[in-house]
């Protein structure tokens, strides 16, 4: 067998011109062609901002505090029944018409319980309850 004449001084020689052409002219289709959206972001206020508006202060809570024995603490000053909120939630409204009721239950507290208060609270002309877990210490 004869061996083949192999020509080692030809080299293989890519063009890559053209796909680099095509390349830019698709980056350019593409860039040309995108639709660039102005999305609504997070609108952050910094103190700076606020220098218009006043001071705003919080609205008079009155807190109930239900105890694991199944009591209600009115403002950690005296002790209640959870039957008699209404009438207590009732004076607060009428000596502070904004006022806010904060219900917190103790962990070991019963849920019924915390209903009930919620509900007295209701009836009794709260307009805003807010139910909260205490912590334990």
């Amino acid at each position: 067998m004869r061996k083949r004449a192999t020509h080692q001084d030809q080299a293989a020689d890519v063009n890559i011109t053209p796909l680099l052409d095509i390349v830019f002219i698709l980056l350019i289709f593409f860039i040309v062609t995108a639709t660039f959206l102005r999305e609504k972001g997070i609108d952050v206020r910094t103190p700076e901002d606020n220098e218009d508006e006043p001071d705003t202060t919080p609205p008079p809570a009155l807190v109930l505090a239900i105890q694991e024995d199944g009591f209600v603490r009115v403002n950690n000053l005296r002790q209640i029944d959870p039957g008699s909120v209404k009438p207590t939630v009732q004076e607060f409204m009428a000596r502070e018409p904004n006022g806010v009721v904060l219900v917190s239950a103790a962990p070991d507290s019963e849920s019924g319980v915390a209903v009930e208060v919620m509900d007295q609270a209701q009836d009794g002309g709260a307009a805003a309850v807010s139910l909260a877990l205490q912590t334990q210490q």
